[in-house]
């Protein structure tokens, strides 16, 4: 599910950005920031960088198996999806010398969720496809300690960035299970 979600707000991010500023290749990239051995992840320059930096659980919601109907007139136990939120760091990976042009694309990229509301359909965005119906995106905006911590964790020195919490995702995984006979009489 995240595999599918987040190139598809990549790519209407892009559609967006070629349109705005009447671009000839794309700007953004799912990217880390750093590899494992700590080198640079990418080599190209100019670009937003798009990085999952978390996942959590969403609080809002019960946990509790259902039980749903069969064909047959009987019931099968059925445990709820997962629900989760992801964070997604859009980084400006400008060189010194288009750090403007930087700051450009990140206000460009609060542009593009204000023009959406925040809203992510199979309407709006073609690239979710009916696998999900719909999402909401919504700025963090972490106080300075937490920001230095995530910067940290990345292992990457701080760049002109936003950070939205896309929520909510559904993972589920459906193992068939005994079909329980519904009660015909007491």
């Amino acid at each position: 599910m995240i595999h599918e979600v987040v190139p598809a707000i990549v790519a209407e991010l892009n559609r967006f950005l070629l349109s705005k500023h009447n671009l000839t290749e794309e700007k953004a990239v799912m990217s880390h920031l750093v590899n494992a051995d700590g080198s640079i992840a990418i080599q190209e320059v100019d670009k937003i960088i798009v990085t999952l930096v978390s996942i959590e659980s969403e609080r809002n919601k019960g946990n509790s198996a259902t039980y749903k109907p069969t064909s047959s007139g009987g019931f099968t136990r059925v445990n709820p999806p997962v629900e989760i939120n992801i964070y997604l760091l859009f980084s400006a990976y400008f060189t010194s010398e288009n750090y403007v042009e930087g700051l450009k694309f990140i206000s460009s990229v609060i542009a593009f969720f204000q023009s959406r509301q925040g809203i992510f359909t199979t309407q709006n965005t073609p690239a979710l496809n009916g696998f999900i119906e719909r999402l909401s995106a919504e700025m963090v905006s972490p106080e300075f300690r937490d920001q230095s911590n995530v910067w940290s964790g990345l292992g990457a020195k701080y760049l002109p960035s936003v950070l939205y919490r896309v929520k909510t995702l559904q993972i589920e995984h459906v193992l068939p299970s005994a079909e329980i006979s519904s009660i015909k009489s007491t």
